[in-house]
């Protein structure tokens, strides 16, 4: 997996096999990736000392043209970082010819017929201390929200009963009185950005009133990331989960945020 991020900093996560061969060391490893065999190799394209025919240069070129020889696809982004923050289209060198553009467009749908619980049993002062069985509410918040993207028949509204063998999920109380709500989907490579531009947006549709409700907003990042949050070494074979979900409460400036990384997270 290679990641080339916006500073200029390109991470190489390699086997044990793979590194062995490549031929530039690791200049730190974590007890976890010792354990787990795991090799992330970081060089800085904008360093002083990296430029066409350095030393660095000419190492790293060596390294890649002998020992990763296999064809490889990549996907890039880029924002404008001076103004909005939105994607913007990539200028590349006309060597360049493979180049597909693929635009992420967001995919609305309505849910009807739904049990949707306020939540109203998650919610504290910031200057208190949480209620008794806050973090269970918060987590069965959680796995409501996912029943939901997933559009799950278990939140629907229904007199048929489940038999118990099958399910023992019950909809969190208390339950608000609309049952419909709105899911809105983007899919593929999207931008920190643009994540933030979203939620943005959110605020201030919460802010004028326009959405009257609670609001959450998931993020499901690469499962074979290098790094997760805050430079967070990932192990992919592992548990793997790089995801986040902020829930947006009304009538308040609150908002819950819970990050699942995997049992095997390490800080840098």
């Amino acid at each position: 997996m290679f990641l080339l991020d916006s500073a200029g900093n390109l991470s190489l996560s390699l086997t044990k096999d793979t590194y062995e061969k490549f031929g530039i060391q690791v200049q730190h490893r974590s007890k976890a990736s010792m354990k787990h065999n795991k090799y992330i190799v970081n060089i800085s394209l904008k360093d002083k000392h990296f430029y066409p025919e350095s030393n660095q240069f000419n190492r790293l070129k060596w390294c890649l043209e002998n020992t990763l020889t296999e064809s490889f696809k990549f996907v890039f982004a880029a924002v404008d970082k001076s103004v909005t923050g939105i994607a913007v289209d990539i200028q590349w060198p006309t060597q360049v010819t493979k180049v597909t553009k693929i635009d992420i467009e967001p995919q609305f749908e309505t849910l009807t017929d739904v049990q949707i619980p306020d939540f109203e049993n998650i919610n504290h002062s910031i200057n208190s201390q949480p209620k008794e069985n806050w973090d269970k509410h918060v987590l069965d918040a959680v796995e409501w929200i996912g029943l939901a993207y997933m559009k799950s028949n278990r939140i629907k509204i229904t007199t048929k009963a489940v038999d118990p063998f099958v399910s023992v999920y019950r909809t969190p109380s208390t339950l608000l009185s609309s049952q419909t709500g709105t899911l809105i989907k983007w899919k593929g490579f999207i931008p920190t950005t643009c994540i933030q531009n979203i939620m943005m947006n959110v605020r201030k549709l919460m802010a004028s009133a326009i959405v009257n409700e609670w609001t959450s907003v998931s993020v499901w990042g690469y499962r074979d990331s290098p790094y997760t949050w805050n430079k967070k070494e990932h192990y992919s074979y592992l548990n793997s989960e790089n995801d986040y979900t902020f829930l947006l409460m009304p009538k308040r400036q609150t908002a819950y945020t819970l990050q699942f990384y995997g049992s095997h997270h390490s800080n840098v």
